[in-house]
């Protein structure tokens, strides 16, 4: 066997190693509302999507999913649990409603969602919104 051949059997079975192991992977899609309307519970919802491995059901893969939101200039944050509202095997749709803000046109909603995927702690900054 020719050095060259040796060279070749070595990067092909690098490739299917590496091509083979891999964990997989996930993400998450969340759309913002346009805004936000004084005096009204606004409704946010998030996708979370998985590929590869891993197993078991994405409700119990991915915890502690939570929206943590304030009018901007306020300082603390108000939180409020983002609960499973459709699931398939690699799609789980979580949802939150935010009740009616002391705010006025103009003002801007702040929040963030974080959550634990498979133990490791993910955590989604969102642009303000402005309230109308």
């Amino acid at each position: 066997m020719r050095a060259r051949d040796c060279v070749l059997i070595q990067v092909l079975a690098f490739t299917f190693l590496a091509l083979t192991s891999c964990a997989g992977g996930g993400g998450s899609e969340h759309i913002a509302p346009k805004s936000i309307h004084v005096g009204q519970p606004t409704t946010l919802t998030m996708e979370v999507s998985v590929w590869g491995a891993g197993s078991g059901k994405l409700s119990n893969r991915c915890s502690e999913i939570q929206c943590h939101y304030r009018v901007v200039g306020n300082q603390a944050f108000s939180v409020v649990p983002m609960t499973p509202v459709a699931e398939t095997p690699g799609r789980l749709t979580v949802a939150c409603v935010i009740p009616p803000l002391s705010a006025k046109a103009g003002d801007q909603f702040e929040y963030y969602i974080d959550e634990r995927s498979d133990g490791v702690y993910n955590k989604r900054i969102e642009q303000p919104v402005p309230f109308e």
